[in-house]
């Protein structure tokens, strides 16, 4: 996996995380990938993947349980949805809102090229 400079990398397998729930690659109430197994798929170290799945866990999308690792909420998936959408809201709506002003984009151009 590439990382970009913009974000700390266990930030990024979280949003990694993200994706691999919303596109069903990781079930509801199955177990993910060990933190060793995803360590070595992303050429990471398994402390930083360890504080992604914590983060995970403190958003209650995944849990460990005991002799198993770690399992995908049922409800994962909403949570999720949920938590781009405020990422959506909070950060990436007011970014793109700011250069369409520096840029002189009005949103009736937005929504035209929408269309």
């Amino acid at each position: 996996m590439e990382f970009s400079d913009n974000k700390p990398i266990y930030r990024q397998i979280v949003d990694y995380s993200f994706n691999r729930i919303i596109d069903g690659s990781w079930t509801p109430g199955g177990r993910i990938p060990s933190v060793r197994e995803l360590a070595a798929e992303m050429g990471v170290n398994t402390r930083t993947v360890l504080k992604a799945m914590e983060d995970l866990q403190d958003m209650e999308v995944i849990e460990s349980r005991r002799g198993m690792g770690f399992m995908l909420h049922p409800d994962a998936a909403a949570k999720v949805t949920d938590a781009r959408r405020r990422e959506f809201y909070e950060v990436t709506l007011p970014a793109l809102l700011e250069e369409m002003r520096r840029l002189g984009i009005s949103k009736e151009d937005l929504v035209s090229r929408i269309k």
